[in-house]
C-alpha cells in the first residue's frame, strides 16, 4: 500500500508540475502576444495624435490666411478672363484672381475656372467668403499657395511690423534675406515651439491612450536627429519615430529657409509597460491561477482521501484485532466455567457452582455491553438513535454511575463528585447520557495507574450544564488530541500493552453530547492526566 501511495504521489506531482509549467509557458507566450498588441496600439495612438496635430496645424494656417486675406489692406478681385482665353465659355468661364496688399497688385493674376472655384466653395459647410474659398483652394493648388505666401511675405517685408522695423533700424547692415522673417508676420514661430509642440502632442497622445484603455506613464521626446528604433523589449515600449513639421508655418518656408532646420522627430517611450500589459491580462491570469489552485486542491484532496482510506484500513485491522480479543476473552472465561461445572463435579458444590455461574454472568454482561457499543455506534452513524429525554436528578445519576464503575473496576479507585453549583436536575436521555459519562470514567480507569484518582465537577456555564471529569492518568499526546473523537482511533499507550478497546467509546460520547445540543472538549498533558468536559443545555 505504501509503495502504491508513493507511486500515486509521484504521478500527481509530475502532473501538477506539468500543468504549472504549461501555464507558465502559456502565460509567457500570452504576454509576448499581448505585448506586441500593446506596442501596436501605442504606435497607432501616436499616429492618431500626430494626425490631430496635423489638423491643428492646417486649421491654424486657415485661420491666419483667412484673417490676412480679410484685412482691409488686402483687396481681392475676381474677373472673367479675356475672350482670347480658350477656357472662356458660358458654362465654365475662366477666372483671373488679383491680389492687392497695401496697394501692391500682382502683375500676373492667378488663373482658374468657375467650376474649380465653385467646387472648393461647396466644400465649405457654410456660406463662404472669398478669402475662405481661396484659403481652402490653396491647400490643394500649390501654385495658389505659393502666390498667397509670396505676396504676404513681400507685404511683411514692405510693411514690417514694429518688431521687425526695430530690428532693421538696429541692424542696418544686415541683408534683407537675413531678416528674421520666419519669426514675424505670416511666418510666426514662437521661440519655444519645441516645448509647445511637445505639450500639445503629449496631450493628444495621452487622450488616444485613454481611449484604448491604456494607463501607463510615458516620455515624449522631440529631437533634431533620428535615432535607431528599439526591438521588442520587456521593459520598454517605443513608438516609431515620426517626422514632425506641424509647428508655426514651417510648411510654407521652403523658399526661404532650409526645411531640415525645423524638422523634428517625435517618439514616445513607455517604461515598464508590463504593468499595463498584465493589467489587460488580469482576468485571464486570475482565472488561470484559480484553475491551477483548484487543480492543486483536487490533487491534495485525492491524496488526503487515499491517506484517510489507508488510515481507515489500518483502523479496521486494529478494530478487528481488538474486537477479536474482547470477544474471545468472555467466551473463553465462560467456556472454562462451564467446563468446570461439567468435569470437576462443581454441580455438587453449591458455592463453586454459584461462583462459576456468577463469573459466566459477568462475562456475558461484558459481552452484551461490547455488542451494544458496536450497535450503538452503527446506529448513531446512521442517525437512528432516538433520545428519550426526561428530567434526571444529577446527584442520583452521578452516584449510580460511580457505584457501577467501582463495581466493575479491577483497580483501587477513588471517584469524588462535587456539584458545586447545586444543579438539581437536567433534561437528558438517561441511558445514553449515562453511558457517555460511564465511557469517560472507563477510560480514566483504564489509562491510570493504581490508585486511580478521578474527580467529577458539575457546574453551570451560562445556559449550559458542565460535567468535568478529571484524572491523573498517563495523559494524551498533543498530536492525538484532535483525533481522539474519531471512530476507531486509539491513542498509542507506549509501554502499556494491557489496555484493550474498540476505539468507539469517545466517538459515541461526542455523538451523544451533540445529540443533546451540547459538545465535548478535552484538555490533557502527558503523565499529568486528562480532563473531559461534557456540556449540555440547561
Amino acid at each position: 500500500m505504501k509503495r502504491k501511495l508513493k507511486i500515486v504521489f509521484i504521478l500527481i506531482t509530475l502532473s501538477l508540475a506539468g500543468i504549472i509549467v504549461f501555464q507558465l509557458y502559456w502565460t509567457s507566450n500570452a504576454y509576448s502576444v499581448n505585448k506586441k498588441i500593446f506596442d501596436g496600439k501605442v504606435i497607432v495612438a501616436m499616429q492618431l495624435a500626430m494626425d490631430r496635430c496635423k489638423k491643428d496645424y492646417f486649421d491654424s494656417i486657415r485661420t491666419v490666411l483667412v484673417k490676412r486675406l480679410s484685412d482691409p489692406s488686402s483687396v481681392i478681385t475676381i474677373d472673367t478672363a479675356s475672350k482670347g482665353n480658350t477656357s472662356n465659355n458660358k458654362i465654365n468661364p475662366a477666372l483671373n484672381i488679383n491680389f492687392s496688399f497695401h496697394g501692391s497688385i500682382n502683375s500676373n493674376p492667378f488663373q482658374t475656372d468657375a467650376h474649380t472655384y465653385n467646387y472648393y466653395r461647396a466644400n465649405i459647410n457654410h456660406k463662404a467668403t472669398v478669402p475662405e474659398v481661396l484659403t481652402e483652394m490653396s491647400f490643394y493648388v500649390p501654385t495658389l499657395m505659393m502666390e498667397l505666401t509670396t505676396f504676404l511675405g513681400v507685404d511683411d517685408a514692405m510693411h514690417p511690423p514694429p518688431e521687425l522695423s526695430a530690428f532693421i533700424k538696429t541692424h542696418p547692415g544686415v541683408p534683407s534675406n537675413k531678416w528674421p522673417l520666419p519669426k514675424e508676420g505670416i511666418y510666426a514661430l514662437p521661440p519655444n515651439y519645441k516645448q509647445a509642440d511637445s505639450l500639445k502632442l503629449s496631450r493628444y497622445f495621452a487622450l488616444e491612450l485613454q481611449k484604448m484603455n491604456i494607463d501607463a506613464p510615458f516620455i515624449l521626446s522631440l529631437s533634431n536627429k533620428g535615432q535607431t528604433p528599439q526591438d521588442f523589449n520587456f521593459h520598454y515600449s517605443e513608438t516609431n519615430e515620426n517626422v514632425y513639421q506641424y509647428h508655426g508655418f514651417i510648411f510654407l518656408l521652403t523658399h526661404y529657409t532650409r526645411q531640415d532646420e525645423f524638422t523634428l522627430f517625435a517618439k514616445a517611450t513607455i517604461h515598464n509597460p508590463q504593468y499595463a500589459v498584465i493589467k489587460g491580462m488580469m482576468i485571464t491570469l486570475v482565472l488561470s491561477a484559480l484553475l491551477v489552485l483548484f487543480t492543486i486542491y483536487c490533487f491534495y484532496y485525492i491524496i488526503r482521501t487515499i491517506n484517510q482510506q489507508k488510515a481507515l484500513g489500518e483502523l479496521k485491522d486494529d478494530f478487528i484485532n481488538n474486537m477479536t480479543h474482547e470477544l474471545k476473552t468472555p467466551i473463553a472465561t465462560i467456556t472454562v466455567a462451564i467446563e468446570g461445572l461439567q468435569k470437576f463435579n462443581a454441580l455438587n458444590d453449591p458455592e463453586k457452582t454459584q461462583r462459576y455461574l456468577q463469573t459466566s454472568r459477568n462475562e456475558l454482561a461484558k459481552l452484551n455491553e461490547l455488542v451494544s457499543k458496536v450497535l450503538d455506534v452503527a446506529a448513531f452513524e446512521c442517525d437512528k438513535i432516538i433520545l428519550l429525554k426526561e428530567k434526571i436528578e444529577v446527584d442520583a445519576l452521578m452516584n449510580e454511575l460511580i457505584t457501577a464503575e467501582k463495581a466493575k473496576a479491577g483497580k483501587t479507585i477513588s471517584i469524588a463528585h462535587n456539584n458545586r453549583d447545586r444543579v438539581d436536575d437536567i433534561v437528558a436521555d438517561k441511558l445514553h447520557f449515562g453511558n457517555a459519562i460511564l465511557n469517560v470514567l472507563d477510560n480514566a480507569v483504564k489509562y491510570s495507574n493504581e490508585p486511580v484518582d478521578i474527580k467529577i465537577d458539575v457546574y453551570r456555564d451560562g445556559h449550559m450544564i458542565v460535567f468535568s471529569i478529571s484524572d491523573k492518568g498517563i495523559g494524551i499526546p498533543a498530536a492525538h488530541l484532535g483525533r481522539i473523537f474519531e471512530k476507531f482511533h486509539r491513542v498509542p499507550t507506549g509501554n502499556v500493552h494491557n489496555v484493550k478497546g474498540t476505539g468507539l467509546g469517545l466517538s459515541y460520547v461526542k455523538y451523544i453530547a451533540e445529540a443533546h445540543g451540547g459538545h465535548v472538549t478535552v484538555k490533557s498533558e502527558v503523565n499529568a492526566g486528562s480532563q473531559f468536559i461534557i456540556s449540555i443545555p440547561m
